[in-house]
């Protein structure tokens, strides 16, 4: 809770609207929606016309509503047409699209109208990630998004990553997800040591699997020479720092990783919910690192109070 009160106050300080697209239609997005706004944690952008909301929201002054009307739809389809007529889209089909409210809000973030996004109470991850992936699209410099977690345990907290999308990722997107997850785990002021997981630790094994790993490590090394990072490296080395001094990690990183990075997405899935169900941690997430403008998805269990960080979260990106 701390740390969640922490991230919160850092938020407060950032301008900008987010949009919280699912408040009509799930009671916790509009119980978070309207305890944000109380606490001035940020302004909110919404879809829909504004006497369609309750009172406390439709009459607060830090929200901006969003119709779906026919200037905006013929508007932003233009635009959405421009950008996908290479790839077959016809005007009338972006018309269709965009009375999606993904696609519409991904289309709000691309014109710079909003900050970034939370969606995902109801939509599923393929809904909510297809737009982003295809108007949104990656920062400069970037070339794959992918999705982190956030680990929360007292005053223990960890960044695990990717979760959710990549499956079998390159060494140069390994190399991409560390330095990325190593950014913005510092956004959150806490300093960043990264550990590059395998099931070999500096060599102990020799196959295409850890070589990748020991790879992106090196890449990531030459990249950001500041970063304190190591690898290849077991989740005991990473965890438990005398064990990692043993087997020759380095004493900066040795067990006291902060950011695990997993070779694959089945490592990193399973890991979290293994740590979320039999460690007991606090699990927030995914975050969905490298888009231009952030665009999160919610889990479908999520909580009201863990919408409400995810957007502070999504502030801060």
């Amino acid at each position: 809770m701390e740390f969640e009160k922490k991230i919160i106050e850092l938020a407060k300080q950032i301008d900008g609207y987010i949009c919280l697209p699912e408040v009509l239609i799930d009671e916790r997005v509009e119980r978070a929606c309207l305890y944000i706004l109380k606490h001035k944690i940020s302004k909110i952008a919404l879809i829909g016309k504004k006497e369609d909301f309750c009172e406390d929201i439709s009459s607060s002054e830090d929200v901006i509503f969003f119709e779906k009307n026919k200037q905006n739809i013929d508007k932003f389809a233009k635009v959405l047409f421009e950008l996908r007529k290479e790839k077959g889209l016809t005007l009338t089909e972006a018309k269709k699209l965009l009375l999606k409210d993904t696609y519409f809000v991904a289309m709000l973030a691309y014109l710079k109208l909003i900050k970034g996004a939370v969606m995902g109470a109801k939509y599923t991850t393929a809904e909510v990630l297809k737009p982003a992936l295809q108007i949104v699209k990656t920062k400069d410099g970037k070339s794959k998004v992918f999705g982190a977690m956030l680990l929360l345990k007292e005053n223990d907290i960890k960044l695990f990553a990717d979760v959710s999308l990549n499956e079998n990722p390159d060494a140069e997107s390994l190399k991409e997800f560390a330095i990325s997850s190593a950014d913005f785990l510092s956004k959150l002021k806490i300093k960043p040591i990264v550990g590059m997981l395998s099931y070999s630790t500096k060599g102990s094994a020799k196959s295409n699997f850890t070589e990748k790993v020991a790879t992106a490590t090196n890449m990531a090394k030459l990249d950001r020479p500041s970063l304190l990072i190591d690898g290849e490296m077991q989740a005991d080395s990473a965890l438990d720092r005398n064990t990692g001094l043993k087997k020759g990690v380095a004493k900066e990183v040795a067990g006291k990783v902060n950011v695990f990075i997993f070779p694959d997405l089945q490592s990193g899935n399973i890991s979290y919910k293994i740590a979320q169900r039999l460690g007991g941690y606090k699990a927030i997430g995914p975050i969905q690192l490298n888009f231009k403008y952030p665009i999160n998805d919610l889990s479908r269990g999520c909580t009201w109070s863990e919408i409400v960080t995810l957007v502070a979260i999504t502030k801060l990106q």
